[in-house]
């Protein structure tokens, strides 16, 4: 039996003891490291920081920014820069990170952070101040992204994190913060490192390995040009390699206090405290069989196994089918599909080549030109599919009724697959009676059970191609310019095997050729036919031409005015075609389970924008900023920005801003094919006796069970552009030398928030209540699969297919807080230390009057896949070095959250009323989770300088191996943990080891 409160403990003396040790040491320091050096020849006592475009003469600024240096990656032993912006503390509600890459997000393959919690498309991501093409594919088919795993990571210089708006630099759509990653200008000699890694189960193995070489000094020699490349891959981790309950889905081993048990969710399981059969599910590989009536397209009676002799071939018998009228009399295959098929972590493997050439043109002006190309390949893979189910929804709003496999009474050659198996062309004149169908003989069909045997697979191959030029420099009196041009391309090939056609199961029925006596005999050329391969290819792309200038107008008390203007023009194009294109004439001849979103379209943007700054005495200063966007798709808007900060005393800086931002439709939202996603529901036999009554009763399978629910959702030209109003107040605090503090509060609400369904109940109860008639404007629903058992009866709820809206608004407010510390204990031993925290106060939606509170919660399962909006993400880095070695120790934590799904009608603190919404009980009805378990774990690492050219490192990463906190309602219970915030603590205790040489 699993112990839910372990780790509770060990949290409770632990936390505690970790503060009270930061408190009475004398500060901590943040993962803000240095203050970065600018991008020209500034000089030693200015700086250019993300989120503006002139320099500046002290570290803090007006708006929050931290700086990840790439020391302090190389000591956190973090070595992609995916990796390092995940485990930011103002990442959120909404990341799409690795354990989302199992083949079950819309956007497989990527990687992106979302900061404040706001999805991934209100964070933007650039490289050196300039933009990327975003990645083809939408996260959940609406958020369009810029994938973290396009970047370089060896000549990453460090990663600022403007955590504010940038309504002038970069963009007003930048609502919820900037992330931008500064790449090395200038890299002299041969400099190459290599590692591997693997966990101390044996498994999730990483290698990696990095090589550049550069020449040339810009101070003395006037040039640097230097190449670059990289191979990194990861190896797959499945459910299986870990302990219960990741590894499956009979979660009997989970009781409470009282004795009571969850239930067995393995396909065709048994659940022995209840007495109940999980239903009866398709089998992988194995047929099953029952007689089909004259006049109906769906058997009756209980199935057999078509082949007795095969049994359940891998699976074993479970003979506990209760009172299940369908299933086969002496059994059925029970299959744990988790710790059969399903993945935690996909194979990535990434390689790439970058160049850079810098030049000086004379004193006064600097060129450089940039070219990088970069592979990113995942492979990940999903349980296999049933030959019976119902195919994706069409831009017409059609979705056709679910197939049941039906076998005709005779086959011939020329048999045309049809779907209730009559008319097909055969006879006996022409045909032979059906070897398949054992009741063929008596002039019957015969309905067949059945699931292919091979897992699905989704493979991406995602290229991306990135140029950039441009001069930055000075002339006459004070005049600065910067004049830049980048180009980029990402092209996505996408291979999906194993999906099934349904047409195709058709036609091999109809035609004789799929033997399903014995499935594993038929040939790969007869699965390729029903199940061929899926290959997609989609582009993004983007290019923009962009000018500034610059220059001190007067001076003041406090310093010069500054004032910058600049000029911008982009384009930007997506071609993502549909995977699974609509097909009205027979909607049949499409893909199981393929999402069949799709969008195309291209815009340009023509901007202009200015920044002023003023230090009106050394104790003050102001700036301002304000950027005009037009777009060729009609929207424009101005968007404004304005700063304060006042230093009353040298050890203290007040700040703040205030801004507005703006960010249009994306393509998806605008023109994008129809999108499913689904939720979990479970039948309420209270509130819908009826329709339990209909099923057998309220102990029936197919009312017991959870059950998915698909939410489509498709493109609205209509749609309004999201305006947000943000500010932010704070203070930078250093009472002693090389210790500081700083507290920032952060506020964003954003209006005509662009969204799908956010309460499924009014669509349940409609349909549920009215006999599957529901007359919601702007809505259709669908039927889901009937019932094997009672197959007369109203289906449970499949489809709500609606357009995406303009809600009313949305609002999140929170509390940065940090504090950086660096002590020289000796000439030869110092100690930094680093504490980042951010603190969720807010997240609430508004929606015509209906106030739902996300904080703290499960929520928004609408846009983060049921990841949860933590109160508390924080990271605390603490490095000693003495002569030429280095000891990190690095604690993450993440705040566990109360299980209610919000956005699908759930209360906060209501587990009572919130089990008959689909929160997970034990078989006596109680809940089985209130509140999740806190996220923490701790990263060691060791770099040891043998000489100026020879460093040796280790890392060992979750060093303390702490399990991921069991959570069964976390990302709809696919894996019994939260893949969003959990990723390392699912991996385990992970050792690497590498080498860096340097000449």
């Amino acid at each position: 039996m699993l112990n839910l409160k372990s780790m509770a403990r060990l949290r409770a003396g632990v936390a505690p003891a970790i503060f009270l040790t930061t408190c009475m040491s004398g500060g901590i320091a943040s993962a803000q490291d240095q203050v970065p050096q600018g991008a020209a020849d500034e000089g030693e006592d200015t700086i250019v920081v993300t989120g503006s475009i002139l320099r500046q003469t002290a570290k803090e600024t007006a708006s929050p920014v931290t700086v990840l240096s790439a020391e302090s990656l190389q000591q956190r032993g973090l070595n992609t820069a995916s990796e390092a912006i995940q485990r930011l503390s103002a990442n959120g509600a909404g990341t799409i990170s690795s354990g989302w890459n199992t083949g079950s997000n819309f956007a497989a393959g990527a990687n992106a952070p979302a900061l404040r919690g706001l999805t991934v498309q209100n964070t933007l991501s650039i490289v050196d101040g300039m933009r990327l093409a975003p990645y083809p594919l939408a996260d959940d088919g609406q958020r369009n992204f810029v994938d973290l795993n396009s970047i370089p990571n060896a000549i990453i210089e460090r990663i600022e994190v403007l955590r504010d708006g940038a309504s002038s630099t970069y963009g007003a759509d930048a609502i919820a913060g900037v992330i931008n990653v500064i790449t090395k200008k200038q890299i002299e000699g041969i400099h190459a490192n290599a590692s591997a890694g693997i966990s101390d189960r044996g498994d999730a193995g990483e290698r990696r390995v990095d090589l550049t070489v550069g020449y040339g000094d810009l101070a003395d020699q006037g040039f640097n040009v230097y190449l670059s490349g990289e191979y990194q891959k990861s190896d797959a981790l499945y459910a299986r390699d870990r302990g219960y309950p990741y590894n499956s889905t009979d979660l009997q081993g989970i009781c409470n206090e009282s004795g009571s048990c969850m239930a067995n969710h393995n396909w065709n399981g048994y659940t022995a405290e209840s007495d109940t059969f999980n239903g009866l599910f398709a089998t992988p590989g194995i047929s099953i069989v029952r007689p089909v009536a004259t006049g109906s397209n769906v058997g009756s009676g209980r199935f057999s196994y078509l082949n007795p002799s095969l049994g359940c071939g891998e699976f074993p018998v479970n003979p506990n089918i209760g009172t299940s009228p369908s299933a086969p009399a002496n059994g059925a295959c029970e299959v744990d599909y988790q710790n059969k098929y399903q993945m935690l972590q996909p194979q990535i493997e990434r390689y790439g080549l970058t160049g850079r050439i810098t030049a000086n043109l004379g004193d006064n002006a600097q060129f450089y030109v940039m070219g990088t190309y970069y592979q990113t390949n995942t492979l990940a893979t999903l349980t296999p599919l049933g030959f019976n189910g119902t195919p994706a929804a069409s831009p017409s709003g059609l979705t056709p009724a679910a197939y049941n496999v039906l076998l005709p009474v005779y086959t011939c050659a020329s048999g045309q697959g049809t779907f209730d198996s009559l008319n097909t062309g055969c006879t006996a004149a022409n045909g032979v009676l059906n070897p398949n169908n054992p009741y063929a003989a008596a002039g019957q069909r015969a309905q067949v059970l059945i699931r292919s045997p091979y897992a699905r697979t989704d493979e991406t191959r995602t290229r991306a191609l990135r140029a950039v030029a441009g001069i930055d420099g000075s002339f006459g009196d004070d005049w600065r310019y910067g004049v830049n041009f980048t180009a980029s391309e990402v092209r996505l090939k996408r291979y999906q095997d194993n999906y099934i056609i349904p047409q195709r199961v058709m036609d091999v029925a109809a035609t004789g050729a799929f033997n399903f006596l014995n499935p594993a005999a038929n040939s790969q050329d007869v699965w390729d036919y029903i199940a061929p391969q899926s290959v997609t290819t989609s582009v993004s792309k983007l290019w923009q031409a962009q000018g500034t200038l610059a220059k001190d107008l007067f001076d003041l008390p406090g310093g010069p005015f500054q004032a910058a203007v600049g000029i911008a023009y982009r384009k930007e194009s997506i071609d993502a075609p549909s995977a699974n294109p609509a097909n009205d004439a027979n909607p049949y001849d499409r893909y199981y389970s393929i999402n069949a979103v799709g969008a195309e379209g291209s815009r340009n943007v023509k901007s202009a924008f200015f920044e002023l700054q003023a230090p009106v005495f050394d104790q003050l200063e102001l700036t301002a900023s304000g950027r005009y966007d037009k777009y060729s798709t009609g929207q424009e808007n101005f968007s404004p920005k304005v700063g304060v900060k006042f230093t009353p005393v040298p050890e203290l800086v007040v700040r703040g801003t205030f801004s507005k931002g703006f960010r249009i439709p994306s393509f998806n939202e605008a023109f994008g094919l129809p999108t499913t996603g689904y939720v979990t529901r479970r039948i309420n036999c209270e509130t819908y006796a009826a329709f339990c009554a209909a099923h057998g009763g309220p102990n029936a399978p197919y009312v017991t069970g959870d059950y998915s629910v698909g939410l489509t959702q498709s493109g609205n030209a209509q749609l309004d552009p999201e305006k947000s109003t943000s500010f932010t107040a704070g203070f930078v605090f250093e009472p002693i030398r090389n210790v500081s503090f700083n507290v920032d509060f952060w506020h964003i609400k954003i209006k005509d928030l662009i969204v799908g369904i956010t309460d499924t109940s009014p669509y349940e109860n409609a349909y549920y209540l009215n006999n599957g008639v529901v007359n919601i404007p702007g809505a259709t629903v669908v039927a889901g699969t009937p019932s094997n058992d009672n197959p007369g009866a109203l289906p449970l709820l499949g489809f709500i297919q609606t357009s995406y809206q303009n809600a009313n608004s949305q609002t999140v407010s929170g509390i940065d807080f940090g504090i950086n510390a660096n002590y020289e204990i000796s000439p030869d031993v110092s100690w930094t230390s680093a504490l980042d925290a951010s603190y969720l106060l807010k997240y609430k939606l508004n929606d015509g009057g209906n106030q739902l509170r996300y904080d703290g919660t499960l929520s928004p399962c609408n846009i983060t896949s049921c990841s949860g909006a933590p109160k508390l993400r924080a990271n605390w880095q603490n490095t000693l070095t003495f002569k030429d070695t280095a000891i990190t120790l690095t604690a993450y934590y993440t705040k566990g959250v109360d299980t209610a799904q919000i956005d699908y009608g759930m209360t906060k603190g209501d587990c009572v009323g919130n089990v008959d919404l689909g929160l997970i009980s034990y078989e006596d009805g109680t809940s089985v989770q209130c509140k999740t378990k806190d996220i923490w774990n701790v990263d060691f690492s060791i770099n040891q300088k043998i000489n100026d050219h020879f460093t040796l490192y280790a890392n060992v990463l979750n060093v303390f191996d702490i399990k991921a906190p069991v959570d069964v309602n976390a990302a709809y219970g696919i894996f019994n943990y939260n893949p969003a915030f959990a990723g390392p603590n699912i991996i385990g205790r992970f050792m690497r080891v590498g080498a860096k040489i340097d000449f």
